[in-house]
């Protein structure tokens, strides 16, 4: 009886809920413990897994002390408290506040409820506020043992670190950055976004400094990007950077990043622009600029707009200053102002109106060549189905003009042409039957278009241009050689006039062209239609295919001695040459295509893709031979190798690319690059070495190396070019930039 009676006590101990009520705001916590008692001055004491709840937060020790006079919760031995947000406290020697929003202990150790840590000698908590005393922040959980020290991949360490919960900012003074335990920067007073920050704020961003020694001078380049959280459809993002020293006069370069989400699309203004401000004897203090646009936006359920805009002060400042951006490597800049249309009379119509300006990009093109269509209007009306025939047709209509014509662009040339398509299919004898037309009235205006004769023609033409053809395709299998294999033979008749295309039109849309089997079966096989394919011609091929293989043999024969296409794609007689592709396409992908030449006996063209899955990544290899005879002399001969290899992760986090093309006549890699990535759950770096090559022995090959490092919550850091000449080691600098967090590993 004795022992039920002891049991009870002790259980009632153990599950003893003391309320102690809040007088001043009528809240209350509530104290467990395996024993609770009160001393001579009437302060509870809480002992053997005492825990304190408030709301929904929690302290648990093995020693409570809570003085009811002062309403203070004492913590002379280690305590853990985690606070309404998720995030949890060690410490000792604490004194709490009863609503403990206000505290004070030592050695304190916290984890954020995203899994960063902070730790500290002292740490003050008023309110929303977490004041740290030498306090050091890392995101890692990862661990690197160097000797007897094991540390974080990178952390910050502060004489105050600042943690503010309410905006979700971290204040740090007198902060230093340590990379795998060593010191890599200093900065008196830093600002980042919480680890637990979700929204956008206002603020400067990490401020980047290098210094740059050439021989006995220094050069400096600094940037204070600033970010504007205009609204919650609106951003941007400012970054001037200041160069100065190394015997020059000062520069400037101002970056606006501008963005912006609409209804119904978005628009982003990149505005980059040089200045020389304190430039002795400067009357101008603009140098260079480039603004890149891009909108899109709906207007309605039937129309949209975009406009896709680049233009530049000079020929290659966009090189300069974004080199890695595809339109460095392009050869004309374009802005683009498009509307389009539709279901605006029927379901499958569509309006595509556009206005283009081309702007030349590279130093040994002509500008006064390049073209200003204003505008471009095309408008296909949708396919109208009835008892089998499909109909549809297409209206178009521009006006292009340039400053200078050549031998294929006239000044200045207007087009208004109708398209007008049928088609009708049927089955009979087993076998597939296409029956269709194409049948063009247009109209030309062309301003001194340049001839051979060195002769300007200006004058207006009209063209009604029908062709017609019919197709027949029939597919069998054979069971007993292989049940899974279809065989489907076809042919096609094509009749069109023989009128071939005048050189006194400026051709403007049919460029392009290429003799293969992707266009071998249309009526019209130029890729526009300022040029129209005058052939009378018969094709006709095989296809063999399964469920992970196919295949295709396709030839024409001409009936037209000057059919355009036929000469201009290199057919040197009324057969053409033969067109052949296999492909096996599983978890490894095999394809070969090619294009022989009958009359010559010779490999005109072939095209070897590999994609392979392997074990430890994908590889990839494509093979291209093509050539050209005339009198068998071969006068174009060209043979390239393209390779690529991107790794499965190996050491858990890094990764390995590889890319290259080779040419096989020249002897030479015009191009390739080799990259490393590593990125845990709060530390990247990425090495990218980028060389490309040239034919010409006067010129150097173009060598891109840039080393990255990217901090969770920090930012990244990026070299411009570390793979320079001695002569151009002051250029060298380190950019800052935001980082997505999605990039880090989360195991």
């Amino acid at each position: 009886m004795n022992n039920i009676i002891k049991f009870i006590k002790k259980t009632f101990l153990i599950l003893l809920i003391l309320i102690i009520p809040n007088y001043n705001s009528a809240k209350e916590i509530l104290i467990y413990a395996d024993s609770i008692s009160y001393d001579e001055d009437e302060n509870i004491i809480a002992k053997g897994n005492a825990k304190i709840f408030q709301k929904n937060q929690l302290i648990f020790s093995d020693l409570i002390i809570y003085n009811q006079k002062d309403e203070k919760i004492i913590l002379p031995s280690k305590f853990t408290f985690r606070d309404q947000n998720d995030n949890f406290f060690e410490g000792e020697n604490g004194v709490f506040q009863k609503n403990l929003n206000f505290a004070e202990f030592e050695n304190p150790k916290i984890r954020l409820s995203d899994g960063s840590r902070i730790i500290g000698k002292k740490i003050k908590r008023d309110g929303y506020i977490d004041i740290i005393t030498k306090g050091v922040y890392s995101p890692c959980v990862s661990r690197i043992k160097i000797a007897n020290f094991i540390c974080p991949t990178w952390q910050l360490e502060g004489e105050k670190i600042l943690h503010d919960n309410k905006n979700l900012f971290l204040h740090q003074k007198h902060s230093k950055m340590r990379v795998i335990n060593t010191p890599v920067f200093y900065i008196p007073y830093i600002v980042t976004p919480s680890p637990l920050r979700k929204e956008r704020k206002s603020g400067f961003l990490s401020p980047s400094i290098a210094f740059n020694f050439f021989d006995t001078k220094t050069s400096q380049s600094t940037s204070f990007p600033y970010y504007f959280n205009i609204s919650i459809d609106k951003e941007l993002l400012f970054t001037p950077i200041i160069n100065y020293g190394g015997g020059v006069d000062a520069s400037q370069r101002f970056i606006f990043d501008y963005n912006q989400i609409l209804s119904g699309g978005n628009l982003k203004y990149n505005l980059t622009f040089d200045s020389n401000l304190e430039k002795q004897n400067n009357n101008e203090w603009f140098t260079d600029a480039s603004l890149i646009t891009k909108y899109n936006k709906n207007i309605n359920k039937n129309f949209k707009v975009s406009v896709d805009s680049a233009l530049q002060t000079s020929k290659n400042y966009i090189q300069i200053t974004k080199p890695n951006d595809d339109l460095s490597y392009s050869t004309s800049l374009k802005t683009n102002f498009k509307i389009e249309g539709f279901n605006l009379q029927k379901i499958d119509d569509h309006l595509d109106l556009s206005l283009n300006f081309y702007q030349t990009n590279q130093e040994n093109e002509d500008n006064k060549t390049t073209p200003t269509v204003f505008p471009k209007v095309k408008y296909h009306t949708g396919y109208f189905n009835k008892n089998g025939n499909i109909s549809n047709s297409t209206f178009e209509f521009y006006n292009i003009f340039r400053e200078k014509s050549n031998l294929t662009h006239a000044k200045n040339q207007q087009k208004i042409s109708h398209k007008y398509e049928i088609e009708k299919k049927f089955i009979n004898y087993n076998s597939k039957i296409l029956i269709n037309a194409e049948i063009y009235n247009q109209g030309f205006k062309t301003e001194k278009k340049l001839t051979e004769g060195s002769n300007f023609i200006t004058g207006s033409y009209y063209r009604f241009f029908p062709i017609f053809g019919i197709s027949s395709e029939t597919p069998f299998k054979i069971k007993k050689i292989n049940p899974k294999l279809t065989l489907n033979p076809k042919i096609n008749l094509v009749l069109s006039p023989g009128i071939s295309n005048s050189n006194k039109l400026s051709n403007e849309d049919s460029t392009n062209n290429d003799f293969a089997l992707e266009n071998i079966y249309r009526l019209n096989r130029f890729s526009g239609n300022d040029k129209l394919d005058n052939s009378k011609r018969i094709t006709y091929s095989i296809n063999a295919y399964t469920e992970n293989f196919k295949s295709s043999l396709s030839q024409s024969y001409e009936f037209t001695n000057n059919s355009n296409f036929h000469k201009e794609q290199g057919n040197d007689d009324n057969l053409s040459d033969l067109l052949g592709s296999v492909e096996y396409l599983k978890s490894n992908e095999v394809s070969y295509s090619f294009r022989y030449d009958l009359n010559d006996e010779y490999l005109k063209k072939q095209n070897i893709n590999i994609k392979s899955r392997t074990k430890i990544g994908e590889v990839g290899f494509s093979y291209l031979d093509q050539n050209t005879k005339i009198n068998n002399i071969i006068t174009n001969d060209t043979e390239t190798v393209n390779y690529s290899f991107l790794s499965k992760k190996f050491s858990k986090f890094s990764k390995i690319k590889i890319n290259g093309l080779y040419d096989l006549k020249k002897e030479i890699n015009k191009e390739y690059s080799i990259g490393y990535s590593y990125f845990d759950e709060c530390f990247g770096i990425n090495l990218d070495f980028n060389r490309k090559s040239y034919e010409e022995n006067n010129l150097k090959p173009q060598d891109i190396l840039t080393l990255m490092f990217s901090f969770k919550n920090i930012g990244s850091y990026k070299s411009t070019n570390l793979a320079v000449s001695e002569n151009d080691k002051q250029d060298i600098e380190w950019q800052g930039s935001s980082v997505e967090n999605d990039k880090f590993e989360t195991n």
